[in-house]
């Protein structure tokens, strides 16, 4: 398996903490503090939450991954491409602050005190990190490229969770910020050379 393929998955992971941290974080702070638990009896809260996280992830990597292995077409493959550098644009954006970040956690919207159920909503956030990860795992062609694809991704992404037993507030700690938008800038240069890379390909004649 291509190493390159692991890193984009690991950074794109690592960089939906810079969104995380400000808008979903909260509500899971919340469900953590509205009881008063032992560090045992938040284990078994957060491992629920994370355990959400997971299904919702496998899900939506079996279906772009299978979609991508049934449907192959220079269009959409052009399409997907446009798409990956786009998103990447906007998430350099949205890190520089010349896009303002809206409210994009389902978890607000619906207010579910269910810890399995807030992770499964928290896995579909529509946020540059999880957005740009459709079409790229689209572009694999592979069902179970976009399975592991995923599980990479919530493997990186679930290391800004697990403190959650101990602390309440994760989004206070410098140090997490720091590295989820050095991670957002650099999967979204990645990202956007593979798509110019693809689409040159495609649309340069062949000598």
């Amino acid at each position: 398996m291509d190493t390159s393929f692991i890193l984009q998955a690991a950074l794109t992971g690592l960089s939906l903490g810079a969104f995380c941290l400000s808008y979903c974080f909260p509500f899971l702070a919340t469900l953590i503090a509205s009881t008063p638990r032992r560090p045992k009896e938040n284990s078994k809260l957060i491992f629920q939450f994370i355990f959400g996280r997971f299904i919702g992830y496998l899900l939506f990597g079996f279906a772009f991954g299978y979609v991508g292995e049934k449907f192959r077409s220079p269009v959409l493959t052009i399409m997907t491409d446009f798409s990956m550098i786009l998103i990447s644009v906007i998430l350099v954006l949205y890190l520089c602050g010349v896009i303002k970040q809206k409210e994009s956690c389902l978890c607000s919207k619906f207010h579910n005190r269910n810890a399995m159920a807030m992770g499964l909503l928290m896995g579909i956030n529509i946020c540059p990190p999880f957005l740009l990860s459709l079409p790229y795992v689209f572009s694999l062609h592979s069902t179970w490229l976009g399975i592991i694809y995923f599980i990479v991704f919530f493997l990186t992404s679930s290391v800004y969770f697990l403190p959650m037993i101990f602390v309440g507030m994760l989004a206070r700690i410098k140090e997490f910020r720091l590295v989820a938008r050095i991670s957002g800038f650099i999967c979204a240069g990645i990202f956007t050379f593979s798509g110019f890379y693809s689409l040159v390909h495609i649309l340069l004649p062949k000598p």
